[in-house]
């Protein structure tokens, strides 16, 4: 064998072993394609795709720290004085004092959406997890409730309170002078006509509560009301039936918008002056309430409530109380909100050495 023919027959077998291992080669496979996470621009910002899926979610809610002070908001109104039995002096519960308190907040919100043949089908869900005075507090459920084809089913504000009618502008938005604020489990219908600004809305409530545990009622509450809405001009009545009780209230309410100028009026009046209920949470006959904001700069609103009753336990104590605060964006998001609450007459109340005004300051980040 010549040289010639071993070259040749060496080029020859490279030649079967590689077209062997090119036969045998792995091919990789393709890659998946990703599903990149889309926005949901049908019910408003914010909204986004859950992969795989039609329906839109949305996740938001707030960092809050709040700064207390004051015998008129519920503070630690202590004084102090000798014990007639022991001698010793303790720390009473009987007014003055101007102490302070705490509170710190994290506010979750999730909404979810979801196209159907007979509109869209809508929950949402709000959690307060907080922190009183570094060693209190707890967890909650705000909301939780369900809407689809004009029905909302769950827990939330009453129709009669916040659910419907509103409040006012400031954060304590009452002290004494209660608007009926509650918030029930609820079957509620609403319907709006857009057409001529016209809505109607009833609902079954469920009226068991700490105060009425032991109530051998199986009627639930009842709420109905009616709105228009115009421009900057809105008009609202409602009423609710305490079935335990077998009274109710009836609460009418104006909102108009000037520009940068906004207020309101609003009205209570109970069946029975003599006893309070679920919808008529104030002392006496009647209560009403005033609110005015104004839109100073695109950063700063101004705002003041004003309330009155008939009074407690008969007398002028607490019979009208305000508040005024304003509402400074340092940032998009972040917001700066101090306040001053003044109660009439409130030592006739809280004790003889508590004073008539409280104040706070609240800082929040929402996202």
């Amino acid at each position: 064998m010549n040289i010639k023919s071993l070259l040749l027959g060496s080029a020859a077998a490279l030649a079967a072993v590689s077209g062997a291992q090119a036969a045998d080669a792995i091919v990789a496979a393709e890659p998946e394609p990703m599903e990149y996470v889309r926005v949901c621009d049908a019910f408003g910002t914010g909204y986004f795709y859950i992969p795989g899926t039609e329906t839109c979610l949305k996740i938001g809610g707030y960092i809050r720290v709040d700064f207390n002070g004051g015998d008129v908001l519920g503070q630690d109104t202590f004084k102090f004085e000798e014990d007639p039995v022991t001698g010793e002096i303790v720390r009473t519960a009987s007014g003055g004092g101007d102490s302070w308190g705490t509170r710190s907040r994290f506010n979750l919100r999730v909404s979810s959406a979801t196209d159907t043949e007979y509109g869209a089908l809508k929950t949402y869900a709000e959690i307060n997890f907080d922190r009183d005075n570094n060693n209190g507090g707890g967890t909650s459920l705000a909301h939780g409730y369900i809407e689809f084809a004009g029905l909302l089913i769950g827990y939330t504000d009453s129709l009669f309170a916040g659910g419907y009618i509103g409040g006012g502008y400031a954060q304590n938005d009452y002290i004494l002078v209660n608007y009926g604020d509650t918030a029930r489990t609820q079957i509620r219908y609403t319907y709006g006509d857009t057409s001529n600004g016209f809505s109607f809305t009833a609902a079954v409530e469920d009226n068991t509560d700490a105060n009425e545990l032991n109530a051998d009622e199986y009627i639930p509450n009842l709420v109905g009301g009616m709105g228009y809405s115009a421009g900057g001009f809105q008009a609202f009545l409602v009423g609710g039936y305490d079935s335990v009780v077998e009274e109710g209230a009836i609460k009418g309410r104006i909102n108009a918008t000037f520009g940068a100028f906004s207020a309101f009026v609003m009205a209570g009046w109970n069946t029975d002056g003599d006893t309070t209920n679920d919808y008529a949470q104030w002392n006496g006959d009647w209560a009403v309430w005033l609110g005015a904001q104004y839109q100073a700069t695109e950063k700063l609103a101004i705002y003041a409530d004003v309330n009155f009753m008939d009074g407690v336990s008969g007398n002028d104590a607490g019979d009208a109380e305000a508040t005024v605060g304003l509402s400074y964006a340092v940032v998009p998001g972040f917001t700066i909100s101090p306040e001053v609450s003044w109660v009439n007459n409130y030592s006739d109340i809280a004790g003889e050495e508590a004073n008539d005004w409280g104040g706070k300051i609240r800082f929040q980040r929402s996202f």
